[in-house]
């Protein structure tokens, strides 16, 4: 990318996670179109990089040695000597403003190590830890942005930069992925080579925000008996490999699947040919969202104000007991009553919604 020698020099940092990176994208694209020939960097940790590597509107990637803060990975002097590389790299691009997007004390040092003098972060309770003392200037969100996403585009207006009304994603061309999938897409008849499926992805890390998989599974077999759409179970690791296993088992009919092993940017493509995601609060459902394919979440501990599906398109499932969110990686109370008083049939008539409406990409 073209830049002036007197244009802007822009860092973002949002080290993690998959999700949270994703978020931050509709800032980076405002900052591309704001300051078409500024110079972007984004510091960033590396299984997020993964996925966003080789975008088109970010000039350079700096990867965070997040090994540098473990003990057992190396001897201190090789983690210092790792954090001293990083920050000799963030220095030789002379940023001229970090926007901090994360809130913590790691983000706000990556600031700071930058040089830049302008330094925005968040103000109030976006910002945790020690992360306000690195910052020059705190930004206080008002009450009318409640979601992640408008949170952050508020951090681009000291820069003269108004949050745009409708924020967009751009994302990386996936077009190898797609095409190393496209085997096994042809032999089971399923998107361009035939059927339009549903992506069901059960997983997530925390117990508080994980619907039952024999849920997910009523809701696919009433996908799958709509005769003309077929549902496709993703995963991530053996657990999750495991729950997709019995979601295929229980949709009993021909038109349930479970996909191929796939990593983040392989599932990215597969994710971008799909009717429409059905899942748990995760990366996987922030990623299908900044594809354009309309999701239909289940939230248990998470706030789905904050870090629902963005966009109006999009359907939430939450119960809404009084506990609701917690924030909790385990339930306090013992019955996990935020997911279990979700029913199938709440998801599925959703889904029915929502697949109605016809593809397209999920409207802000």
């Amino acid at each position: 990318m073209v830049t002036k020698p007197d244009a802007p020099r822009i860092l973002l940092v949002r080290l993690s996670a998959i999700g949270d990176c994703l978020h931050a994208v509709p800032v980076l694209v405002a900052l591309r179109q704001h300051f078409p020939q500024a110079f972007i960097g984004w510091a960033i940790e590396g299984a997020a990089h993964k996925l966003l590597e080789k975008h088109p509107l970010v000039d350079r990637f700096h990867l965070f040695p997040r090994q540098s803060f473990k003990r057992k990975e190396g001897s201190i002097l090789t983690r210092m000597g790792l954090l001293s590389t990083f920050r000799k790299e963030l220095r030789e691009e002379r940023y001229d403003t970090a926007l901090d997007l994360q809130g913590l004390t790691k983000s706000g040092l990556v600031s700071w190590w930058s040089g830049a003098k302008q330094r925005i972060a968040f103000r109030g309770e976006e910002s945790r830890e020690l992360n306000t003392i690195f910052a020059t200037r705190r930004i206080r969100i008002p009450e009318t942005a409640t979601h992640v996403v408008e949170k952050n585009l508020e951090l681009i207006r000291p820069l003269g930069a108004e949050p745009p009304v409708r924020p967009e994603w751009v994302m990386p061309d996936y077009g190898p992925e797609a095409a190393a999938l496209e085997g096994w897409l042809k032999a089971q008849g399923l998107g361009k080579f035939g059927t339009p499926f549903v992506l069901v992805n059960p997983g997530a890390t925390w117990e508080t925000k994980r619907w039952a998989p024999e849920n997910f599974g009523a809701v696919a077999n009433g996908l799958a008996r709509r005769g003309n759409l077929a549902v496709v179970a993703t995963w991530a690791d053996a657990a999750e490999k495991a729950a997709a296993e019995l979601i295929v088992k229980a949709a009993d009919h021909a038109r349930a699947f479970l996909a191929p092993a796939t990593n983040l940017r392989e599932l990215a493509a597969l994710t971008a040919g799909a009717a429409l995601f059905v899942g748990n609060d995760t990366g996987p459902m922030h990623l299908a969202v900044a594809l354009g394919v309309k999701c239909v979440a289940v939230f248990g501990a998470s706030d789905p104000l904050r870090n629902g599906p963005y966009g109006r398109s999009n359907r939430i499932l939450a119960a809404g007991p009084e506990c609701q969110p917690c924030w909790k990686t385990t339930c306090k109370r013992g019955d996990l009553a935020c997911l279990t008083r979700v029913s199938p049939e709440q998801v599925l008539r959703a889904s029915d919604e929502l697949l109605a409406q016809g593809s397209g990409a999920a409207a802000c």
